[in-house]
């Protein structure tokens, strides 16, 4: 199987590391991230300035770095990278959740994998929920603590084995151009499962916050939706979320 790998936390992730050498369990994998973070973009892509790539090392393996967000490298990726194009995109791991309609909505981790529907081709999206120090650790100082790390990433080698298996065990897993966006909790229970999950309906208000003389990105987490089957509540719950997107159905008759 031919992969492409991408996310919205550049390469320096620590999450993403792991991820590249698990995929290799799975196929060939070809890698293209945004050159810096590119979180909260969406979909959006890069209109009016030229895109540069170049490549980086990452613990031994080369991937292609490139100036733009993470819908610009699922699309260079697979019209740039291969000879044809790639079987799978997978989008992740990245640092914090993406469950509900605001985060998803938001998500340059998402945006990659829809951006990879649209050119026919199945995607799946990795999120990791952190605890709040943890994640404020990263967003200071790009770094998560050794043993966190250790153990997330333990507990993502075992996730990843059953939620590619139960994937791969699709019959319109390799044909159907959608997104299977999975959050993983920050610790699992022992007894955990990949649910099947709806998007949460999550809304968020202002994003943004005065400081100075301007305003900064500063949004406050969205009431959370309780039902039983969304993905917010599955994950509350200590299990895997696993939500399917499709964009063939995103518009309908009025």
């Amino acid at each position: 199987m031919e992969i492409l790998l991408t996310n919205d936390d550049s390469h320096d992730s620590p999450l993403f590391h792991f991820l590249i050498e698990k995929l290799k369990a799975f196929g060939r994998v070809a890698v293209v991230v945004p050159k810096t973070e590119q979180s909260w973009t969406g979909k959006s892509m890069t209109r009016f300035e030229a895109l540069t790539a170049e490549d980086v090392q990452i613990h031994g393996h080369t991937a292609c770095c490139l100036s733009g967000t993470p819908a610009d490298c699922a699309n260079f990726g697979i019209y740039h990278l291969f000879e044809g194009k790639p079987d799978l995109v997978v989008s992740g791991i990245n640092i914090g959740i993406n469950t509900g309609v605001a985060y998803a909505m938001s998500s340059g981790t998402i945006g990659a994998c829809l951006e990879a529907n649209i050119a026919g081709l199945p995607a799946v999206a990795l999120s990791q929920e952190l605890s709040p120090d943890v994640y404020v650790e990263f967003t200071e100082n790009r770094q998560m603590p050794a043993d966190v790390l250790a153990r997330l990433n333990g507990q993502s080698d075992a996730i990843l084995d059953r939620l590619f298996e139960r994937l791969l065990d699709r019959a319109d897993f390799r044909t159907a151009p959608v997104t299977w966006s999975a959050n993983l909790p920050f610790r699992a229970r022992a007894d955990w499962a990949i649910v099947p999950a709806c998007l949460g309906r999550s809304f968020y208000g202002s994003c943004f916050q005065k400081t100075g003389d301007g305003y900064r990105h500063r949004v406050m987490a969205p009431e959370e939706d309780t039902r039983e089957a969304a993905d917010s509540a599955v994950l509350k719950q200590g299990h895997v979320s696993l939500t399917r997107l499709d964009i063939r159905t995103f518009g309908k008759l009025g």
